[in-house]
C-alpha cells in the first residue's frame, strides 16, 4: 500500500537545493541526487544548468585533465600513465 503525501512547495525547493549543494560539493554523484530526486538523470542535468549549479571540483579537475591531454594529442589511457 502507497501514500502520497501533499509536501508544501517551500519544502520540496528546500530539498532540490539541498540535493543540489550536496552534488555541488561532490557528497553525491550525478546518478545519486537524480535518484533521491526521483528524476532521470537527463532531467537532473536540466535542472544543473537551470539553477546554476556549479559542478563538483573533483568533476572540473577531471574535465582539465583530459582537456589537457587533448589539447596534447594524448588518448585518456597515455594520460593515465604519465600521471
Amino acid at each position: 500500500m502507497s501514500t502520497r503525501v501533499a509536501v508544501p512547495e517551500r519544502l520540496r525547493e528546500k530539498f532540490i537545493n539541498d540535493v543540489l549543494d550536496m552534488y555541488a560539493r561532490g557528497e553525491v554523484s550525478a546518478a545519486r541526487a537524480a535518484s533521491m530526486l526521483g528524476i532521470p538523470l537527463a532531467q537532473f542535468y536540466e535542472l544543473v544548468a537551470e539553477k546554476g549549479t556549479p559542478m563538483p571540483d573533483v568533476l572540473n579537475e577531471s574535465l582539465l585533465r583530459e582537456l589537457r591531454a587533448i589539447a596534447r594529442g594524448e588518448s585518456r589511457e597515455e594520460e593515465r600513465r604519465s600521471s
